[in-house]
Parts: C-alpha cells; sequence; structure tokens
C-alpha cells in the first residue's frame, strides 16, 4: 500500500503543485464570501494580485 501511494504522489505529484498555485492566485484576487472572515493573506502571494 504504501509503495503504491508513493507512485501515485510520484506521478501526479507535479499535478497537485500546478493546482494548488492556480488555486492560490485565484484566491488572492477574490475576496471573502463573508465579511467578518476575511483571513490575512501570506506575503508571497502579493506578487500574483492583478491590482
Amino acid at each position: 500500500m504504501k509503495e503504491k501511494m508513493k507512485k501515485v504522489l510520484v506521478r501526479f505529484g507535479p499535478l497537485f503543485l500546478i493546482l494548488a498555485l492556480e488555486m492560490g492566485v485565484f484566491t488572492s484576487n477574490a475576496a471573502a464570501c463573508f465579511g467578518f472572515y476575511q483571513p490575512k493573506e501570506p506575503e508571497g502571494m502579493k506578487k500574483f494580485k492583478k491590482i
């Protein structure tokens, strides 16, 4: 089981990395759904903002 998971992560790891980066870029340009909860944005994500 451990070897099978390792094979899956090695094969699809770059895809997960790309998806995570795209979600980070998308959420850095969007506001929170609720006005009372706006989490702090990491400093590294500021370079991906369009505005």
